[in-house]
């Protein structure tokens, strides 16, 4: 994967024409070059080139991860003042700092340092959760302190620092610095940003995938699906970066449905233009490698490929549904509640609404006046498919959006959007202390044992 520029490729550095006036006159990024292969423009120098391009955003965000670590830590010290005088869910107050870090082991943790610790045949319905974050945790828990919990958090915590970073280079190459800068902080301020450092496999995926569509933004194809058969092997949605493969690629080799259309109209069409294809676009068979394997280790181990998918009916999930039956299922729910503080009804409210403002981001990163630009058309296909899984598979019980407020997490063009919109400092203000305050309460949530998404 070399930094060096390819054939008739020079350099080109000038202030991005989205990039704010209140940047500074230094804040230079390397502008898209539009080629046949897309827009990808290489720096010259070697790996000193690249650690100034890199240098901004693992800079950016070390400083976003650490922040966030520390108010993690001190909203999780005070989580027992609510429950004085009360029995704790969470059980009594902690009183050394590892029995303070156990307030994070709950829920699907408990099932990966079990997946980690005794493999999938301790428990069949283990096979819902996918195999590459715990067994990555079980690989480097003889290296790092603490038990399979800990090794745990510590794998979140730094996947959750390389996705940072990976966002921030990614957002600064496609809407520049300034922008880039409230995209890391905006996503880490989101009310669920913090299962980001949890013992989820969030993290891990999140990283992944940036890795992968980043690479599809450079035009390096193999590395692209490469980090997209890890993902797959992470989460099944993993395998949905094949469709923002296929996208990207055709809109770098200059494929046009409007031409295809017209050529079909008048019967000049071939299945595959000349010059749109080559062995690179070969590499999308790597995406779904993740997922193959899995299947490949449940037919072996439980006589079933499937059988993940059956697990999930553990879970409380099985089948399709249409989009909009299961919003006139949550809506009915929500209205049927004796009251709109209940738990239930509260977690039914922000789970629909961030599914739809999602979906409106989503169309915003195409049109309006945020718009992001065509380039970013395949991060909007990837991030449309992650948010509308949900909600065509919804679990069949009192919240049928569970974590979908978790999922958007993985909609990096959204918090570019929104990012965008950053630009008016009264939104800036009121959007980074909205979600700050709900994160620090749904912090405050997870750690006393009860659900959030």
């Amino acid at each position: 994967m070399s930094d060096s520029p390819g054939p008739g490729l020079a350099p080109v550095r000038r202030r991005p024409a989205d990039v704010p006036g209140d940047a500074p006159a230094d804040d230079l990024t390397d502008a898209p070059v539009s080629l046949l292969k897309g827009d990808v423009a290489e720096p010259v120098g070697g790996g000193r080139a690249a650690w100034q391009r890199w240098r901004p955003s693992v800079l950016t965000g070390f400083v976003v991860w650490a922040s966030g670590l520390l108010a993690y830590f001190l909203v999780t010290a005070v989580a027992w003042m609510p429950t004085e005088g009360l029995d704790s869910k969470a059980g009594p107050v902690p009183s050394t700092f590892g029995q303070l870090i156990q307030s994070w082991n709950h829920w699907d943790t408990v099932w990966y340092v079990i997946i980690a610790d005794s493999g999938y045949e301790y428990d069949a319905r283990s096979t819902a959760f996918f195999p590459l974050y715990p067994m990555t945790v079980r690989a480097l828990n003889p290296l790092l302190p603490g038990g399979t919990f800990e090794a745990g958090l510590i794998l979140g915590a730094l996947a959750c620092l390389a996705a940072l970073i990976l966002v921030h280079r990614l957002a600064t190459e496609m809407i520049g610095a300034a922008d880039a800068r409230r995209t890391t902080v905006y996503l880490l301020a989101f009310p669920t940003a913090f299962y980001l450092v949890a013992a989820y496999n969030e993290s891990l995926f999140v990283a992944l995938a940036l890795a992968s569509l980043y690479n599809m933004r450079r035009g390096r194809w193999w590395w692209a699906a490469m980090f997209a058969g890890y993902a797959s092997a992470t989460r099944m949605a993993g395998v949905m970066l094949g469709a923002a493969f296929v996208y990207e690629y055709l809109r770098q080799r200059g494929f046009s449905f409007r031409k295809t259309a017209e050529q079909m109209r008048q019967g000049r069409w071939l299945p595959w233009p000349k010059g749109t294809f080559d062995r690179d676009a070969l590499a999308v068979l790597l995406v779904p490698s993740g997922l193959a394997a899995y299947m490949l280790f449940c037919y072996l181990t439980f006589g079933n490929a499937l059988h993940f998918l059956d697990a999930q009916k553990a879970w409380f999930r099985s089948g399709f549904t249409a989009p909009w039956t299961v919003v006139g299922d949550v809506v009915d729910l929500i209205s049927g509640s004796d009251s709109v503080y209940h738990p239930d009804a509260l977690r039914n409210i922000v789970n629909l609404t961030t599914a739809l403002a999602v979906l409106v981001l989503l169309v915003l990163a195409l049109v309006g006046p945020w718009k992001l630009g065509a380039d970013h058309a395949y991060l909007v296909v990837f991030g449309a498919i992650i948010i509308l899984m949900p909600l065509s598979n919804p679990i069949h019980t009192h919240y049928p959006l569970s974590s979908t407020w978790r999922y958007a997490l993985e909609c990096t063009v959204a918090f570019m959007v929104l990012a965008r919109m950053g630009r008016n400092v009264h939104f800036d203000r009121i959007y980074t202390t909205a979600m700050l305050a709900l994160q620090g309460a749904m912090v405050i949530v997870f750690v006393q044992n009860n659900f959030v998404a």
